[in-house]
């Protein structure tokens, strides 16, 4: 029988087999788990992967139920609302916005729940559903426009089956007041009930060793009331005045006489004039002007005057045959009215302001002898006729007294 001897690898050979098969092994199971853990990875949605990136806040709710607090990642107002299943109506306010975004903690939250209101203004009614509480909002809410002055108050109901409400918000409209004070005209709104409540309202002293009214003290404010308030002694006021304007006139003997017509109009202009004014019980004892500021300087008007006259037919001893002049005092009258106007009917003395051919003091007298006495020679001729008989018997008698005086 054979005997085989056993072979026997050296042990320095086996140990390094064993630790490449080893290598080996560790890398395809650190390879498989690497795989898994992409495919894993990639099966998160990512609304699953954005979840976890949300951060968890704390938010207080407030209500007229109360409040609570909360521990929630929601990202919005609404969003955190709708999570704690609180509603909100429509006429409901929340503060902040309900797409206001959290994002920090702490976060509150603040709703006002709303609630029926009765507003009354006047003779008007009006139902709504406000969350405002203030008086004065619950009235804008229900379009009320407040003036200056006017409040809002709070008032009970009586009788609860007719308006369904225990309390209205009644619109207490201002009174108005028109002051004339220290000279200057000025309009307050007033919830005043009498002159002496009012003075005190707007800081008006009511002694009156100081101030004068023009009313007594307990005359009820009523809505337009007017008055009013001086100082007594010496005071300086301050009064907007109008500054007129000066007119350009040029004259146009191709317009028909007295025609006028404004090329360009003018400006009133304004000054702020200062006077010392003494007064005693409401009544101007003196006035001393001391100076003035011109706000607005005036504008010149430009006007055309026609100067056209359409004189009547005939000689000048046509015109006093007319009017029934004896030819024996053709000689006078031509001298007078010669040296007069030169028998001009639109003479006008630019001092006295005596007018027409024989120059009469005012010229609107003649207005006796015809409605065309500012331009109608004749009729003009017949009032000097009756002036020169009636003042001094005859014309020779008023020539005389002009050559003796240079006048008539």
């Amino acid at each position: 029988m054979l005997k085989f001897k056993s072979m026997r690898l050296p042990r320095t050979r086996v140990n390094l087999s064993m630790i490449i098969l080893g290598s080996i092994i560790i890398c395809l199971s650190f390879c498989i788990f690497i795989k898994r853990q992409s495919i894993f990875a990639s099966s998160i949605s990512p609304s699953e992967s954005a979840s976890e990136e949300k951060t968890d806040h704390y938010i207080t709710i407030h209500s007229s139920n109360g409040k609570i607090t909360i521990r929630s990642s929601a990202l919005t107002v609404a969003e955190a609302l709708e999570r704690a299943e609180i509603k909100v109506g429509e006429f409901d306010i929340v503060e902040p916005a309900l797409d206001e975004e959290i994002k920090e903690d702490n976060f509150n939250i603040n709703i006002y729940r709303a609630h029926e209101a009765l507003v009354v203004d006047g003779y008007t009614k009006k139902y709504i559903k406000t969350a405002s509480i203030a008086p004065d909002e619950v009235a804008k809410d229900a379009g009320v426009e407040l003036l200056e002055a006017d409040v809002v108050k709070i008032v009970p109901q009586n009788n609860l089956l007719e308006s369904g409400m225990n309390v209205a918000y009644e619109v207490v409209r201002a009174k108005v007041v028109h002051l004339n004070f220290f000279g200057k005209a000025t309009q307050i709104r007033t919830q005043a009930n009498t002159v002496a409540d009012f003075l005190e309202e707007q800081d008006i002293s009511s002694d009156k060793n100081e101030n004068w009214v023009s009313v007594p003290l307990t005359t009820k404010i009523t809505d337009g009331i007017s008055f009013t308030v001086y100082r007594q002694g010496k005071q300086t006021i301050s009064v907007e005045e109008d500054i007129m304007f000066s007119e350009s006139v040029t004259y146009d003997f191709s317009i028909d006489y007295g025609k006028r017509i404004v090329t360009k109009a003018g400006k009133i202009g304004k000054r702020v004039a200062t006077y010392e004014v003494d007064m005693k019980d409401g009544k101007e004892i003196s006035r001393t002007f001391v100076s003035n500021v011109i706000t607005q300087n005036p504008e010149t008007q430009y006007v055309t005057v026609g100067m056209k006259v359409n004189l009547p037919p005939g000689t000048h001893q046509d015109w006093m045959a007319a009017v029934g002049i004896s030819p024996s005092d053709y000689g006078y009258v031509n001298f007078i009215l010669d040296h007069e106007a030169h028998w001009n009917p639109i003479a006008k003395n630019r001092h006295s302001g005596a007018y027409g051919i024989c120059q009469a003091l005012p010229g609107n007298k003649m207005a006796s002898a015809g409605s065309d006495w500012e331009t109608n020679p004749i009729t003009q001729l017949r009032w000097c006729n009756s002036y020169a008989i009636g003042r001094y018997g005859s014309w020779a008698a008023a020539y005389e007294f002009w050559v003796k005086h240079k006048w008539w």
